[in-house]
């Protein structure tokens, strides 16, 4: 049997929907069990803001409108706690999150998963399928009246 230490490295991908606050709410559970550290990430995918010609100003305005809907989604007392850092990505928001996973030791990623039909998912796939797959850690998805 392996030596099971508790996590301390938590990745909670947020789009700012009502599955990922609910992701967050689970996260922050089992962080409050372990004593670990939060990482929020979200990942902007949008394919204007992607390109590489974007004017660098235009991308830092819209991450700025990010970092303030974090603010929205934890008190600042529960920020402090979890001694939570917060990340914006531009890009594909698996592969985002992959990397993230791999550069920051993350040892959980607890995240939303909306409950498209399953046709939807074999045509599209969906980030969090692919997440599970691919991660470099387990993962957890909240899908319940999501």
């Amino acid at each position: 049997m392996s030596d099971l230490t508790p996590i301390s490295e938590i990745l909670v991908p947020v789009d700012f929907s009502e599955c990922s606050r609910r992701a967050l709410q689970y996260a922050m559970r089992i962080a409050a069990a372990s004593n670990a550290h939060i990482h929020l990430l979200n990942v902007i995918d949008d394919p204007t803001l992607i390109h590489q010609s974007t004017d660098q100003k235009f991308r830092d305005r819209q991450a700025d409108k990010i970092e303030e809907q974090f603010l929205n989604v934890m008190s600042p007392e529960d920020r402090a706690r979890f001694r939570t850092t917060t990340s914006i990505r531009f890009g594909t928001a698996y592969h985002e999150i992959e990397t993230y996973a791999k550069e920051q030791d993350i040892e959980l990623i607890v995240m939303g998963n909306s409950a498209r039909s399953s046709l939807s998912d074999a045509i599209l796939g969906s980030v969090s399928g692919h997440t599970i797959r691919h991660a470099v850690c387990p993962v957890m998805t909240v899908t319940h009246h999501c």
